[in-house]
């Protein structure tokens, strides 16, 4: 039990790894995208236009990586900043059409690399991650909530 807390840190450091989490050349290979940059696309694609501030609390991205995330974004032609027609103060993020087909090809490419995986493993396997994972996600945003109700 007492080697347990270790062998999650290894775990999860190595899924970072091996995600792409560090290396933006592996996260989506191929398709020029960083995974936060991959994450911005697919959130936009899912939810619609939204605010630097809205993109953020999607992605859980401080206010100024997030500028920097939408400002390469918009160098790529994937999204552009429009001013909010509700509050002209403010800039609302959106896909641009060039943006739609990325992230279709993002989407397509990481389905199958999921479905590769997945398909490697048992059914015993493939039941077990899916357990743990969902037990797994559920207490880190426990904790999460845990730590924002405590400061």
């Amino acid at each position: 039990m007492a080697d347990e807390p270790d062998l999650l840190e290894q775990g999860l450091g190595l899924l970072f790894r091996l995600r792409g989490v560090l290396d933006p050349t592996r996260a989506v290979p191929g398709l020029g995208a960083s995974l936060s940059e991959a994450m911005a696309l697919q959130e936009l694609h899912s939810r619609g236009p939204a605010s630097q501030s809205e993109l953020g609390e999607f992605l859980g991205l401080e206010k100024s990586t997030v500028s920097r995330l939408v400002d390469a974004l918009t160098v790529k032609g994937w999204v552009v900043k429009e001013r909010d027609p509700a509050n002209r103060r403010f800039a609302r993020v959106r896909l641009t059409d060039a943006g739609v087909r990325t992230t279709a090809g993002i989407c397509a490419a990481m389905q199958a690399r999921h479905e590769r995986i997945l398909a490697a493993l048992t059914p015993v396997e493939r039941k077990a991650v899916a357990v743990g994972l969902t037990a797994l996600t559920r207490e880190m945003a426990a904790e999460l909530d845990r730590a924002a109700e405590a400061g």
